[in-house]
């Protein structure tokens, strides 16, 4: 056999599903067998490359065994002369193997070989060849120095940019993601991958176990491949970067000397400590930048306000900034904490939003103003007056910011993307029809011909890329039925980057793509969509439980007398003051649901002689999940009131 192709998954169903269909094209006329390794996915996607891909051999393991080991499990069945190792976020043009191959054929001296990597636009992305860790290089990537200077030989070495995108050359590493490998050489260097990386590296590990053997890890641009969760996808979160560090501390310590391997890991472990400040610093300012903006907002209208009333409506002395200090940062605490819970920092903005947060943190500061002593009373007045011209400041300053791209949020009423479908008319109206049972779809205006024949169609797809620009489209759709691979890639990238791209098989629920190399790989499917998913929604369970933890916690004694265990109702109050519980939870453990936690009552009605079976209990949990809201938490907490002194299990055995 020629080749063998090793795709290790977990829990990226659709984007497995447009890997294998490009895998399958590519291979035809090789004599080719293709291998997934499922790590305990929980999205169906065993059954459905059951289902769709039935010559697909499939080993399907009860836990995530890691990348490297999955891989190995692969290779031990594997029967190729060549072995691919695929990630499955990768769609690969018929060309693929017609190129990678022949070129080993006639290189005996290479050892593996991997491809210029596109991003979800079809544009370069850099992860295809890189260079061994030393000092240096490993400085400039765990501080991050690398990306800024992007085009360095010196400071980006870790991706090898001293060889051109488009030139064919020996280079150190290459991508995992996608990395061609001779079958017969993997004895001779200990085996595929290292299983003491369970993420991350173990693509270094191997490169630089096949160089030393004798052989060259060749870059070959020449085969291209879409690969849509890039590094820079991952390298900005905290967690990358402490996992990645540790993988890369595994590699010096098997690699180098031990004298060399201590001051690396020290440089390391220094790299490791910059970066995590750096990203927490540009987290925090990310999460606070337009809340810190609101509150100065308020705080220059509070003073505007103090000095107008004082000099120019009453003409009084000035309020001692005692006073002011005492109070102004309650105030405004006061407001940017009711636009929090009001969702005004959700990511879809809405103005009403706004205007109701203000309303109620003013109404909050009314209340707080009663409750002072009478020397930090000095105006009602001055309270609702900033409030109300503060909320028409910060309207007109978020539109203006939003307009200058400073804010990024994404208004309520904002219009659809438009979009256009590459396909044939038939397939055009089916991808269409399945379009409109998708959540949060574009606005289709009409097909672009894979032929010439313009009838019915908008553009013939030599007229992409002008129609695109002159129409004002925001995405492109290719139908894959009708069109190659290799048409859609060079599409993608004849186009640019100022497009999204999804790409749709025909019976498919999915549309798959990516915005850009610095994006995760994004989709739209007829999954359920879950509101418990929505930070914003668990940001409101979280308040709704702790406010009325404290409020059970204040009336204990009153209430013990309407619940069936008073003590029990205490604790269980602390416990979900603390986080430990929610009031309302899943009835029975669910995986595949979003999390929350342990709940005091199941989200139904309990009633004293009746239990619903399991199926029963399973679609009410689901029903819950995807149709949350803070009034549904309240509605079955005040129904079931007198069953919350009693535990989950408690009220499961009833």
């Amino acid at each position: 056999m020629k080749l063998s192709v090793i795709i290790v998954n977990y829990n990226v169903k659709y984007f497995l599903e447009v890997c294998l269909h490009s895998v399958l094209r590519a291979t035809e006329g090789i004599a080719a067998e293709v291998i997934v390794v499922d790590n305990n996915s929980t999205d169906g996607s065993m059954q459905m490359v059951a289902d769709k891909f039935p010559t697909v051999i499939r080993i399907e393991n009860k836990h995530n065994a890691g990348f490297g080991k999955a891989n190995n499990q692969g290779v031990e069945i594997a029967k190729g002369e060549y072995i691919l190792f695929l990630n499955p976020d990768t769609v690969m043009p018929e060309d693929f193997f017609g190129k990678m191959l022949p070129y080993m054929d006639a290189h005996p001296e290479v050892g593996s070989i991997g491809p210029k990597l596109l991003d979800g636009k079809g544009q370069y992305a850099p992860d295809g060849k890189k260079s061994f860790p030393s000092l240096s290089v490993a400085i400039f990537k765990t501080t991050g120095i690398n990306k800024v200077f992007s085009k360095s030989p010196y400071f980006n070495k870790y991706y090898a940019v001293h060889i051109g995108e488009n030139e064919t050359a020996a280079v150190d590493v290459l991508s995992g993601c996608c990395m061609l490998v001779r079958s017969n050489i993997l004895p001779k260097i200990g085996g595929a991958f290292d299983e003491d990386y369970f993420m991350y590296c173990e693509d270094v590990d191997l490169s630089y176990r096949i160089q030393k053997a004798g052989y060259k890890n060749i870059y070959y641009p020449e085969a291209t491949l879409i690969h849509y969760k890039g590094e820079s996808t991952r390298k900005a979160t905290l967690s990358y970067v402490r996992i990645f560090n540790e993988a890369l501390s595994t590699f010096v310590k098997k690699h180098y000397s031990k004298g060399n391997a201590r001051l690396f890991i020290l440089f390391i472990n220094v790299g490791i400590v910059l970066r995590a400040i750096l990203s927490a610093a540009k987290q925090v300012l990310k999460v606070l930048r337009m809340p810190m903006f609101d509150a100065l907002i308020m705080l220059g209208t509070l003073w505007f306000m103090k000095e107008f009333w004082v000099v120019h409506v009453k003409n009084i002395e000035p309020i001692p900034l005692h006073s002011v200090l005492a109070t102004f940062p309650v105030y405004i605490a006061l407001w940017v904490a009711s636009l929090y819970i009001n969702g005004v920092y959700d990511q879809s903005y809405r103005g009403l939003r706004v205007i109701r947060g203000m309303v109620i943190g003013t109404t909050l500061i009314l209340a707080y103003y009663g409750l002072l002593q009478p020397g930090l009373r000095y105006s009602r007045a001055i309270i609702i007056f900033s409030g109300i011209s503060g909320t028409v400041i910060m309207l007109a300053l978020h539109e203006l910011l939003f307009r200058l791209g400073i804010f990024k949020f994404i208004p309520y009423d904002k219009l659809p993307r438009k979009a256009v479908i590459v396909a044939d008319e038939k397939n055009f109206t089916d991808t269409a029809n399945t379009l409109r049972r998708v959540h949060y779809a574009p606005e289709v205006n009409g097909r672009i011909a894979t032929d010439n024949d313009k009838e019915n169609a908008l553009a013939i797809l030599q007229e992409l890329k002008p129609y695109l620009f002159t129409a004002g489209i925001n995405e492109v759709i290719f139908c894959v039925n009708g069109l190659t691979y290799s048409q859609i890639l060079g599409k993608m990238s004849e186009c640019g980057s100022n497009y999204e791209y999804k790409i749709h098989l025909q019976g498919s629920e999915s549309f798959v793509g990516s915005n850009s190399s610095h994006t995760a790989g994004d989709l739209y499917t007829l999954d359920k969509r879950y509101n418990l998913a929505k930070f914003s929604q668990l940001r409101n369970k979280r308040i709704v439980d702790a406010g009325l933890a404290i409020m059970f916690l204040l009336l204990w004694p009153l209430l013990l007398f309407f619940v069936k265990n008073g003590l029990q109702f205490w604790i269980n109050s602390l416990l979900v003051l603390t986080g430990r519980n929610t009031w309302v939870g899943y009835s029975q453990a669910q995986p595949s649901l979003p999390f929350v936690r342990t709940g005091i009552i199941p989200p139904y009605f309990i009633a004293e002689d009746y239990k619903p079976s399991t199926e029963v209990a399973v679609q009410l949990d689901n029903i819950y999940a995807q149709q949350y809201s803070a009034g549904a938490d309240l509605t079955l907490i005040l129904k079931n009131f007198k069953y919350l002194g009693g535990g989950p299990k408690k009220i499961l055995q009833n």
